[in-house]
């Protein structure tokens, strides 16, 4: 059986998940995908991503698409479908961003048993100066399959 998820349904997946595809559009009118770790808080999506091309591109145009997804078999699965806006985070909000985030997968890995490494986000990773950011979610629609 394959159907809409409810609104709750789409926001208890947003919730639970902390891997997100991030689509955009680069310069040349190109579309990107690629993976994030994020937090969610009931409106917006939280990321951190080291300088360079995503976050340029984002920067100049502004309007994203994410994708995430549970996949338990090829015959169910859910997956969540929204728009929003990216924006760049400065100060006390990007600390926050990244506290969140940070949170976030410290809570996934000790409900999941993950090794402790695991728990860490690539934020207190280094690699070069890095972005926090937020999208703003505009849309949100949600499709799932579940074996009868």
């Amino acid at each position: 059986m394959v159907g809409e998820l409810t609104a709750d349904a789409i926001e208890s997946l947003l919730h639970s998940e902390i891997v997100a595809r991030i689509a955009y559009v680069d310069r040349r009118g190109l579309p990107n995908i690629v993976p994030i770790t994020y937090a969610y808080d009931g409106r917006c999506l939280y990321g951190y991503s080291l300088l360079g091309a995503k976050m340029e591109f984002m920067s100049a145009n502004p309007q994203v698409c994410i994708a995430i997804d549970r996949i338990e078999s090829a015959a169910d699965w859910r997956s969540v479908t929204a728009r929003g806006e990216f924006q760049a985070l400065q100060g006390e909000a990007a600390e926050q961003a990244v506290e969140r985030i940070s949170d976030r997968l410290r809570t996934y890995g000790a409900a999941t048993n993950a090794p402790v490494p695991a728990w860490k986000t690539f934020v207190a990773r280094s690699g070069g100066a890095g972005l926090a950011y937020r999208i703003v979610l505009s849309a949100k629609q949600g499709r799932y399959s579940a074996s009868a």
